[in-house]
């Protein structure tokens, strides 16, 4: 088969999706439900769990994360169409009409609106179980109320997918086959994490998050794109004076008084820069 004959790579829109203080839906009480939970408590979601009537029982795992307090509610008992409005409470009234005209929203509406999306709607629908019918059910229920629903193992039937992780605190990797070979994710990410033993790679993520926050905090200039592209420009550059290890090395935050004197002190060089030799670099922080 040639070139041309072949399929065309297809790729994900990679993402971070906040959910944080969102309800999340998950159907199912086995060992895939346990990831997609976890995942979500990574997340801070409010986590509902249908766990089902199985003969094998609820997973441990699940039951325990219950009793500690990181899933919201859990229901032990199959799954029902209800389930999937379970938290709505109220229509967002605009003069007696039901919203359809979204021109009429206004900022009286706002908070209204913030309350019933965090409150009142699934961010985001897990469904793990192995009844193909039931699952493919839920899935069109789900497009018919605009939920966006992951169907474990039917990659057809997902508006996103669960690859996998390589977690450090504040920094996240996603690798994903797009559903073709989840066993590979492993081995990637495998490999990813022998390639950054020994560095706190947090630590490096605080450390330039804490630049670039004062930086914004400190410097004055106008919010125009012109303004915003020179601080970009200017902390892109400053990254890459230093690899990994010697940003995750830093001590930036130090003491109660000032604490902030050394981040200070970087940010002072704007717009020029600092010393990129490293050692005068810290010569420059630290006395």
């Amino acid at each position: 088969m040639g070139l041309d004959a072949q399929a065309k790579p297809s790729g994900s829109l990679l993402l971070a999706w906040q959910v944080k203080d969102k309800h999340c839906l998950v159907i199912g009480g086995g060992d895939v439900a346990l990831s997609r939970i976890h995942h979500l408590i990574r997340a801070q979601a409010k986590i509902t769990v249908i766990g089902g009537t199985s003969e094998k029982g609820i997973n441990a795992g699940i039951l325990q994360l219950n009793k500690e307090g990181h899933i919201y509610k859990l229901l032990e008992r199959d799954y029902e169409s209800s389930d999937l409005t379970m938290y709505e409470k109220s229509k967002l009234d605009l003069g007696g009409e039901k919203l359809f005209i979204h021109d009429l929203i206004s900022s009286k509406h706002y908070a209204e609106i913030d309350q019933q999306v965090k409150n009142e709607v699934f961010a985001n629908v897990c469904c793990c179980i192995d009844d193909y019918e039931l699952s493919t059910k839920i899935y069109y229920q789900c497009k018919f109320l605009r939920l966006p629903v992951n169907i474990a193992d039917k990659p057809p039937l997902c508006d996103f997918y669960f690859g996998s992780m390589f977690n450090q605190d504040n920094l996240q990797i996603m690798i994903s086959t797009n559903g073709k070979s989840p066993r590979l994710l492993k081995l990637i990410k495998d490999n990813i994490a022998k390639q950054f033993e020994g560095i706190d790679l947090n630590k490096a993520v605080e450390n330039l998050g804490l630049i670039r926050s004062r930086l914004r905090e400190t410097i004055v200039i106008d919010d125009d794109l012109v303004s915003i592209d020179t601080r970009m420009t200017w902390i892109k550059k400053l990254t890459d004076f230093f690899t990994l290890k010697q940003w995750s090395d830093l001590e930036l935050v130090h003491g109660n008084n000032d604490r902030f004197e050394r981040v200070d002190k970087i940010i002072k060089y704007f717009p020029e820069y600092p010393p990129q030799d490293y050692d005068s670099f810290k010569l420059a922080l630290y006395n």
